[in-house]
Protein backbone atom coordinates (compact mmCIF):
# COMPACT_ATOMS: atom_id res chain seq x y z
CA UNK A 1 0.00 0.00 0.00
CA UNK A 2 2.91 2.31 0.80
CA UNK A 3 4.37 1.76 -2.68
CA UNK A 4 1.04 2.51 -4.33
CA UNK A 5 0.75 5.76 -2.37
CA UNK A 6 4.34 6.73 -3.33
CA UNK A 7 3.61 6.07 -7.04
CA UNK A 8 0.40 8.10 -6.97
CA UNK A 9 2.11 10.96 -5.15
CA UNK A 10 5.06 10.92 -7.55
CA UNK A 11 2.73 10.88 -10.59
CA UNK A 12 0.62 13.75 -9.22
CA UNK A 13 3.76 15.80 -8.54
CA UNK A 14 5.11 15.04 -12.02
CA UNK A 15 1.80 16.02 -13.60
CA UNK A 16 1.68 19.26 -11.59
CA UNK A 17 5.23 20.11 -12.61
CA UNK A 18 4.42 19.54 -16.27
CA UNK A 19 1.29 21.70 -16.04
CA UNK A 20 3.24 24.52 -14.39
CA UNK A 21 5.94 24.33 -17.06
CA UNK A 22 3.35 24.37 -19.85
CA UNK A 23 1.57 27.34 -18.26
CA UNK A 24 4.85 29.24 -17.89
CA UNK A 25 5.85 28.63 -21.50
CA UNK A 26 2.43 29.62 -22.82
CA UNK A 27 2.38 32.74 -20.69
CA UNK A 28 5.79 33.91 -21.88
CA UNK A 29 5.00 33.45 -25.55
CA UNK A 30 1.63 35.16 -25.32
CA UNK A 31 3.02 38.16 -23.45
CA UNK A 32 5.81 38.69 -25.97
CA UNK A 33 3.42 38.65 -28.93
CA UNK A 34 1.00 40.98 -27.17
CA UNK A 35 3.81 43.39 -26.24
CA UNK A 36 5.05 43.49 -29.85
CA UNK A 37 1.53 44.09 -31.19
CA UNK A 38 0.93 46.86 -28.63
CA UNK A 39 4.25 48.54 -29.46
CA UNK A 40 3.41 48.64 -33.16
CA UNK A 41 -0.18 49.72 -32.50
CA UNK A 42 1.05 52.83 -30.70
CA UNK A 43 2.40 54.46 -33.89
CA UNK A 44 0.54 57.71 -34.55
CA UNK A 45 0.28 57.73 -38.36
CA UNK A 46 -0.73 61.42 -38.45
CA UNK A 47 2.34 62.44 -36.46
CA UNK A 48 4.55 60.15 -38.54
CA UNK A 49 3.22 61.75 -41.72
CA UNK A 50 3.86 65.27 -40.41
CA UNK A 51 7.39 64.37 -39.28
CA UNK A 52 8.31 62.73 -42.56
CA UNK A 53 6.95 65.61 -44.66
CA UNK A 54 8.70 68.16 -42.44
CA UNK A 55 12.03 66.35 -42.81
CA UNK A 56 12.40 67.61 -46.40
CA UNK A 57 11.85 71.35 -46.47
CA UNK A 58 12.27 71.40 -50.27
CA UNK A 59 9.04 69.47 -50.91
CA UNK A 60 6.37 71.31 -52.90
CA UNK A 61 2.84 71.62 -51.52
CA UNK A 62 1.67 68.07 -50.83
CA UNK A 63 -1.80 66.51 -50.76
CA UNK A 64 -2.23 63.74 -48.18
CA UNK A 65 -4.78 60.93 -48.26
CA UNK A 66 -5.19 58.27 -45.58
CA UNK A 67 -7.07 55.15 -44.65
CA UNK A 68 -9.55 57.39 -42.82
CA UNK A 69 -10.78 59.07 -46.03
CA UNK A 70 -14.05 58.18 -47.77
CA UNK A 71 -12.19 56.93 -50.85
CA UNK A 72 -9.43 55.20 -48.86
CA UNK A 73 -9.25 52.00 -50.92
CA UNK A 74 -9.39 53.87 -54.24
CA UNK A 75 -6.68 56.31 -53.11
CA UNK A 76 -4.49 53.43 -51.93
CA UNK A 77 -4.73 51.96 -55.42
CA UNK A 78 -3.05 55.04 -56.89
CA UNK A 79 0.34 53.87 -55.60
CA UNK A 80 -0.12 50.13 -55.00
CA UNK A 81 -2.22 47.26 -56.30
CA UNK A 82 -1.58 45.30 -53.11
CA UNK A 83 -4.69 43.72 -51.57
CA UNK A 84 -6.25 46.48 -49.46
CA UNK A 85 -7.84 44.02 -47.03
CA UNK A 86 -4.31 43.21 -45.77
CA UNK A 87 -3.66 46.87 -44.85
CA UNK A 88 -4.21 48.14 -41.30
CA UNK A 89 -3.54 51.85 -42.01
CA UNK A 90 -1.71 54.12 -44.45
CA UNK A 91 -0.98 57.64 -45.54
CA UNK A 92 0.05 58.78 -48.99
CA UNK A 93 1.30 62.28 -49.76
CA UNK A 94 1.89 63.46 -53.32
CA UNK A 95 2.84 66.74 -55.00
CA UNK A 96 -0.26 68.88 -55.49
CA UNK A 97 0.94 70.33 -58.80
CA UNK A 98 1.87 66.97 -60.30
CA UNK A 99 5.56 66.70 -59.45
CA UNK A 100 7.15 63.34 -58.83
CA UNK A 101 7.48 63.75 -55.04
CA UNK A 102 5.58 61.13 -53.04
CA UNK A 103 5.77 59.75 -49.52
CA UNK A 104 3.72 56.77 -48.38
CA UNK A 105 3.72 54.61 -45.28
CA UNK A 106 1.61 51.48 -45.03
CA UNK A 107 0.96 49.59 -41.81
CA UNK A 108 0.30 45.96 -42.67
CA UNK A 109 -1.85 43.58 -40.67
CA UNK A 110 0.92 40.99 -41.05
CA UNK A 111 4.62 41.81 -41.43
CA UNK A 112 5.03 38.74 -43.65
CA UNK A 113 3.18 40.66 -46.40
CA UNK A 114 5.91 43.31 -46.60
CA UNK A 115 7.80 41.79 -49.54
CA UNK A 116 4.63 41.58 -51.64
CA UNK A 117 3.74 45.19 -50.82
CA UNK A 118 7.27 46.36 -51.59
CA UNK A 119 7.08 44.66 -54.99
CA UNK A 120 3.94 46.65 -55.85
CA UNK A 121 5.71 49.84 -54.80
CA UNK A 122 8.64 48.95 -57.07
CA UNK A 123 6.11 48.50 -59.89
CA UNK A 124 4.71 51.95 -59.06
CA UNK A 125 8.20 53.46 -59.36
CA UNK A 126 8.68 51.80 -62.76
CA UNK A 127 5.34 53.22 -63.93
CA UNK A 128 6.24 56.70 -62.64
CA UNK A 129 9.62 56.48 -64.38
CA UNK A 130 7.95 55.53 -67.66
CA UNK A 131 5.51 58.43 -67.43
CA UNK A 132 8.19 60.97 -66.46
CA UNK A 133 10.49 59.97 -69.33
CA UNK A 134 8.06 61.51 -71.79
CA UNK A 135 6.90 64.68 -70.01
CA UNK A 136 9.37 65.49 -67.19
CA UNK A 137 12.75 63.82 -67.78
CA UNK A 138 14.36 66.30 -65.37
CA UNK A 139 12.56 64.55 -62.49
CA UNK A 140 13.86 61.05 -63.25
CA UNK A 141 16.64 61.49 -60.70
CA UNK A 142 14.06 61.54 -57.90
CA UNK A 143 12.64 58.22 -59.08
CA UNK A 144 16.11 56.73 -59.45
CA UNK A 145 16.92 57.69 -55.83
CA UNK A 146 13.58 56.63 -54.36
CA UNK A 147 13.64 54.57 -51.17
CA UNK A 148 11.41 51.67 -50.19
CA UNK A 149 12.05 50.53 -46.64
CA UNK A 150 10.47 48.10 -44.19
CA UNK A 151 10.37 48.31 -40.41
CA UNK A 152 8.30 45.49 -38.92
CA UNK A 153 4.72 45.78 -40.17
CA UNK A 154 5.44 49.20 -41.71
CA UNK A 155 6.66 49.90 -45.24
CA UNK A 156 7.63 53.34 -46.53
CA UNK A 157 8.06 54.59 -50.08
CA UNK A 158 9.92 57.88 -50.36
CA UNK A 159 10.34 59.90 -53.56
CA UNK A 160 11.91 63.12 -52.37
CA UNK A 161 14.91 65.37 -53.09
CA UNK A 162 16.09 64.70 -49.53
CA UNK A 163 14.98 61.09 -49.24
CA UNK A 164 17.72 60.34 -46.71
CA UNK A 165 16.32 62.89 -44.25
CA UNK A 166 12.78 61.64 -44.80
CA UNK A 167 13.99 58.07 -44.28
CA UNK A 168 15.51 59.07 -40.93
CA UNK A 169 12.09 60.41 -39.89
CA UNK A 170 10.53 57.01 -40.63
CA UNK A 171 10.53 55.97 -36.96
CA UNK A 172 7.92 53.39 -35.98
CA UNK A 173 9.43 51.62 -32.99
Amino acid sequence: MKDLFKNITRNVLLLCSMLLLAAALTGCGGTKDADQADAQAEVDMDALCKNMLAADTTLPEMVTVTDKDDQAELNFGSFSDFSYDRVAAYFYAYAKEGGSEEIAVVELKDAQDAAALMNTMQDHLKDRRGALESYAPDQLTLIDHAVIKQNGRYVAMIISPKSGLVQQAFVVD
